[in-house]
């Protein structure tokens, strides 16, 4: 079921743009794109979600510092907070599920067709015969300076890709000048904690992609490349630069010093 209802039909889709273009680095490009814009209606409620969140940041950090030794009416004052936002912090879980869900299924028909060692043995999930592999036939998998079907042997697109994710990571996280200070003057572990597990997960997924480029074809990773970028320019234009804008204002700072 799971290939019939996702895999194939994202694979035949792929087949298709190889056939109209001819070029599997293209293919991929124009795929991930088309993809990407079609999934906009899904990662919009999150995405503003998010941006809902960061901005009640300074409103958060005044209730964790006025009560920072009463939890329980912190967190009732926070969840008062949302509401009156219109925030719901669990509203997210479902389409992350449903994100995440259609991109193990892309990664999957992406990884089917660049690690195929018998194109002809592909045909049985072709569903139009006009695209269908013939006996001897190659993938045209050569774009720029990379073999698509191998891992990037100078690893160039693999970090490309680890910098893009972690400014995408950046992006999605609050942006405040005083979060920091707060939990320097909070007794309780838990901020720390919190401020530790925001920190590791914007170099988590970074790390994770770094590890996946040394062996996936770079086929995959310039997927997950464009992807990114596509989620950069995406997040810029309904929600701002988030936490990236701390970097930003610092490195203005340091270059008028």
């Amino acid at each position: 079921m799971w290939n019939t209802i996702l895999i194939n039909p994202i694979f035949n889709f792929l087949i298709a743009l190889y056939r109209l273009t001819g070029n599997l680095g293209i293919s991929i490009i124009l795929f991930t794109v088309i993809a990407k814009a079609i999934l906009i209606p899904v990662t919009l409620p999150s995405i503003k979600m998010a941006k809902k969140q960061r901005d009640i940041q300074p409103e958060l950090e005044k209730i964790n510092q006025k009560f920072k030794y009463d939890k329980k009416k912190q967190a009732e004052l926070q969840m008062e907070l949302f509401k009156k936002h219109g925030i719901n912090p669990g509203a997210g879980c479902i389409t992350t599920i449903i994100t995440f869900v259609l991109m193990i299924a892309i990664y999957r028909a992406l990884v089917k067709l660049t690690m195929a060692t018998d194109l002809v043995a592909l045909n049985a999930d072709i569903y139009f015969d006009a695209f269908k592999f013939s006996q001897g036939e190659s993938l045209a998998t050569k774009f720029l300076y990379l073999d698509l079907v191998k891992p990037d042997p100078y690893l160039i697109i693999t970090v490309l890709t680890v910098v893009a994710q972690f400014i995408a990571t950046k992006m999605m996280s609050p942006y405040s000048k005083t979060s920091t200070k707060a939990v320097k003057h909070t007794k309780s572990q838990t901020d720390d904690i919190a401020q530790a597990m925001q920190k590791q997960n914007q170099y988590i997924m970074p790390l994770m992609f770094f590890i996946f480029g040394i062996t996936l074809p770079s086929g995959v990773m310039l997927y997950i490349l464009v992807s990114t970028l596509f989620q950069i320019a995406q997040t810029y234009h309904f929600s701002g630069l988030g936490g990236l804008k701390g970097w930003l204002k610092k490195a203005e700072s340091n270059k008028k010093s």
